[in-house]
């Protein structure tokens, strides 16, 4: 929901104030109200505004809440197929996917999503260490054969803590090329900024392990559900529940971060 930033940040001893400035965090209040506000949007304009919303440095989740607003359900349904299936995969990436997989589609097909700019590349780059920890959860949560293991400090105090290594991460994050093994003097200082940030950020809670060589994940936000929106399907589905088919249904909606 739109309150784990806070709730994230009351719980955690490591707090620390976004690095973003106060006249940063207006914009991004303005952005998101341009979405809120308008009663229309012409497909041009939705594609400015979603290049605004997927570059803003503050603005780490809400996207899928955002393709659900009537307008841009309206301007979607005004899209050829190939243009909205290209929005839309580009949108889930930033909601739950990682760089990695955005990496693989444009592998793939060019076209299947769109060409990120720096900016964008460095957020979903974030993003993707939440990603990376979910899964990791996850996983140990299943007693799978994993590299992410629960941190000392986790066993110690019963809690969801998570130790995932420098190395696992930096090939997650495309930090590390395909193939090249992980190495203190080519990656740690790229890799660790990237944690800093995020932990600066309020996306994710955690600690370096320069020791350990392994990041030490104390709380993370919640991911998407991946199963909310597929691709030109969706609009029908949301079709649906605006003329009534399925009231009895109800979703919640979590993803990476939290809106402003």
């Amino acid at each position: 929901s739109n309150t784990i930033h806070s709730t994230i940040t009351d719980k955690h001893s490591m707090t620390t104030a976004p690095l973003s400035s106060s006249s940063s965090t207006a914009a991004g209040s303005l952005l998101i109200e341009e979405f809120y506000s308008s009663k229309s949007l012409s497909p041009a304009l939705l594609h400015s505004l979603l290049q605004r919303l997927l570059s803003h440095p503050r603005i780490h989740n809400g996207f899928i809440d955002i393709l659900q607003l009537p307008s841009v359900q309206s301007a979607l349904e005004n899209m050829d197929e190939a243009k909205r299936d290209s929005l839309i995969a580009t949108v889930k990436l930033f909601a739950f996917g990682t760089i990695q997989e955005y990496l693989e589609l444009k592998e793939k097909n060019g076209d299947a999503v769109w060409t990120l700019t720096d900016a964008q590349l460095d957020k979903l780059r974030m993003l993707s260490v939440v990603s990376v920890a979910r899964r990791g959860q996850i996983k140990s949560s299943e007693k799978t054969d994993v590299d992410m293991i629960p941190s000392d400090h986790a066993a110690a105090n019963n809690n969801a803590s998570l130790s995932i290594p420098y190395a696992h991460l930096a090939a997650e994050l495309q930090i590390t090329p395909v193939g090249t093994p992980f190495n203190d003097k080519d990656h740690m200082r790229q890799l660790e900024d990237v944690l800093i940030q995020c932990v600066y950020s309020n996306i994710i809670a955690g600690k370096l392990d320069q020791a350990s060589k392994a990041f030490v994940v104390e709380s993370h936000v919640a991911l998407q559900d991946q199963q909310q929106l597929s691709s030109s399907s969706s609009l029908a589905r949301m079709k649906q529940k605006e003329d009534g088919a399925n009231k009895s249904t109800t979703t919640s909606i979590t993803v990476h971060g939290s809106l402003l």
